[in-house]
C-alpha cells in the first residue's frame, strides 16, 4: 500500500515533489496510481484535469521502496538515495508549482490490478 510519506514544499518547481512510499508487504505496480490535489475534491472537472498526475511507468513498488514525483523536469528511472536504497523518481513535467498552491493532496489507488468477472486471455474492445 502506498502512503504519502512526505512533501517538499518550494517556490520553484524544480525544488518541489511528493514521496510516497510503499508500507506493505507485498510488491506492488506503480501504473494507474494517481496524485491529486483537493480540486479533485470539489469535483471541478477543469481543476481535477489540471492538478492530477497520473503514474504510467510499468514499475513494481516492492515494500519499503520509496517513489518521488517532482513538479518539474526530469528523466523518470530509478535513482540512488543518500541511505544506499534506492527510489523510483517521476517528473510531471510542469512549469509552475501545484503542491505549494493546495492545502490537500489526495492518493488514489487502483482497488485491483485484474478486471473482475473477465478471464484473463479475454481482451475487452470498445464497440464502433
Amino acid at each position: 500500500m502506498l502512503k504519502i510519506v512526505d512533501v517538499h514544499l518550494s517556490a520553484t518547481v524544480n525544488g518541489e515533489y511528493v514521496v510516497l512510499q510503499n508500507q506493505g508487504l507485498t510488491t506492488i505496480p506503480l501504473r494507474g496510481c494517481i496524485l491529486t490535489a483537493e480540486e479533485y475534491l470539489a469535483g471541478d472537472p477543469v481543476g481535477i484535469a489540471d492538478a492530477m498526475y497520473v503514474f504510467a511507468d510499468d514499475v513494481q513498488i516492492k515494500p519499503y521502496a520509496r517513489v518521488v514525483l517532482f513538479t518539474g523536469t526530469g528523466q523518470n528511472g530509478w535513482y540512488p538515495t543518500t541511505d544506499g536504497k534506492s527510489a523510483f523518481v517521476a517528473y510531471w513535467g510542469r512549469n509552475r508549482c501545484v503542491w505549494s498552491c493546495t492545502t490537500r493532496i489526495v492518493l488514489l489507488q487502483p482497488a485491483c490490478t485484474r478486471r473482475i468477472g473477465v478471464p484473463a486471455e479475454v481482451s475487452l474492445s470498445l464497440p464502433g
